[in-house]
């Protein structure tokens, strides 16, 4: 990644901020020029929680180039309390 990218998503690394549109009060992440549904523009930043369920896991057994000393792992899909679902690595906590 180049540096004036990685500088330009860094709040998107670091903290779960998407987006929430007043009309229909949906929330989305990560943040897009369009809206999914209705393909408007219309959006303000909103803060995710980072709360919410396991929607689907798997476990990672054969892990690919550069990684087999981090397998097994497991990698879910995190439904959060907003809405959204995100990609995670799961970890003990």
């Amino acid at each position: 990644m180049d540096v004036v990218r990685q500088w330009r998503v860094r709040a998107q690394h670091y903290r779960l901020v998407g987006e929430a549109y007043p009309g229909c009060k949906r929330k989305i992440f990560p943040p897009r020029d369009v809206r999914p549904h209705c393909a408007t523009g219309a959006r303000e930043p909103f803060a995710l929680s980072g709360r919410g369920a396991v929607y689907s896991y798997s476990a990672v057994y054969d892990a690919p180039a550069g990684y087999e000393a981090q397998s097994p792992y497991v990698v879910a899909v995190v439904e959060l309390a907003e809405g959204p679902r995100v990609t995670a690595q799961l970890a003990e906590g």
